[in-house]
């Protein structure tokens, strides 16, 4: 029997790294995969500043949407990540290169040009995009929608694109049962159940939503997802403290990052939380509504409109208007049954994703 061939697949540690869980999933049964994980510079910078002040996204974004910004950019990453790359293709033999991240997009259209291994860039965002993270050079780059294939055009018209939807984990797109859920969470199995999830960093400006859900006149149950962020864990823990000595308050359960967000995305009736494209996909694998209630200005606008497009949840970033749709929410459950169909909808499109990965990469090899 022949040797399966081996695919890099490169990426980071942020958000990124789910989407290269995806793919490698997809990928496994066939191939062997070698993971290159970068350092990408200032992105402690970054996630800093959008968990204090997402607005301020809409600043790098319009100076990254411009053409020079971009090869000025390509040019830095291309010569801290250039030597890595090719000492790690060297050693692992690589047969095609798989991108989730625009940092390396340069390094990898050189590696493609000398050595002929195909390249395919996988778009990290689903519409409002850095165009940084778009390779004009790749083989192909894969994309969430037709839309985005339209957006991104407008850029680089000469680029190659395919629309495969968003990669999901599968543990997300498991079939479940909700009251076996969340015994198995320890939670009440009839109690309308919120998740707030922060995403893999944390953001603090999930904390405005709590006033509303805590002192609910009707029994709620939420959960706080903290992701990696110490401090709003440790706030949370405080917050529950205080609401345990009191009996009119609702239960409210403060979780560390856990491989097993999904189990909590499956126990809820509705996720709240930033605007992140992966959260959201992952929520909708669920078959849980999403409420956007913060997103990155700029880079996540287009997360925003997804979510009014395809009727996925709700998307409210006014503090009191915020407060008055969880009040509306909290008075009428049945309310959230108007997204049913609609994200199932969007979770089958999702699905297709990895089969056409298979085919592009079959096709390439």
């Amino acid at each position: 029997m022949s040797k399966r061939k081996t695919i890099g697949i490169f990426t980071t540690m942020e958000g990124h790294l789910s989407i290269t869980d995806a793919i490698e999933e997809t990928l496994k049964n066939q191939y062997r995969t070698k993971r290159f994980i970068g350092d990408i510079p200032f992105t402690k910078a970054w996630i800093a500043l959008y968990q204090f002040f997402p607005k301020l996204g809409q600043v790098p974004y319009r100076v990254m949407s411009k053409q020079k910004s971009n090869e000025y950019i390509n040019k830095i990453l291309k010569i801290k990540f250039q030597q890595k790359i090719n000492k790690f293709f060297t050693k692992h033999h690589l047969s095609l290169l798989i991108n989730t991240h625009g940092g390396f997009n340069s390094s990898l259209e050189h590696i493609q040009d000398v050595s002929g291994a195909p390249f395919i860039n996988v778009l990290s965002d689903p519409l409002t995009l850095y165009p940084v993270i778009i390779s004009q050079q790749a083989k192909t780059n894969l994309t969430f929608d037709q839309k985005t294939n339209s957006y991104c055009r407008e850029y680089y018209p000469q680029a190659k694109y395919q629309a495969t939807g968003w990669f999901v984990r599968s543990r997300f797109e498991e079939d479940y049962d909700k009251k076996k859920i969340r015994k198995k969470l320890k939670l009440d199995a009839d109690t309308l159940t919120f998740l707030i999830a922060s995403g893999s960093e944390g953001t603090n400006l999930i904390m405005k939503v709590l006033p509303s859900l805590m002192f609910s006149s009707k029994p709620v149950q939420v959960i706080v997802a903290c992701g990696s962020n110490q401090a709003l864990y440790k706030s949370i823990q405080a917050l529950q403290s205080l609401l345990d000595k009191n009996e009119k308050s609702n239960f409210i359960i403060p979780l560390k990052f856990t491989p097993n967000i999904h189990l909590y995305m499956q126990a809820a009736d509705l996720v709240i939380g930033k605007a992140g494209p992966n959260t959201l996909f992952e929520s909708v694998a669920t078959q849980t509504p999403f409420f956007a209630i913060t997103h990155i200005s700029g880079q996540e606008d287009g997360n925003l409109e997804i979510i009014k497009e395809y009727n996925l949840g709700y998307v409210e970033e006014n503090l009191l208007k915020i407060q008055k749709l969880l009040k509306k929410i909290i008075k009428q459950p049945e309310d959230l049954e108007s997204f049913k169909k609609d994200v199932l909808k969007m979770k089958v499109y999702n699905q297709q994703a990895k089969e056409k990965l298979k085919k592009i990469v079959s096709d390439l090899i």
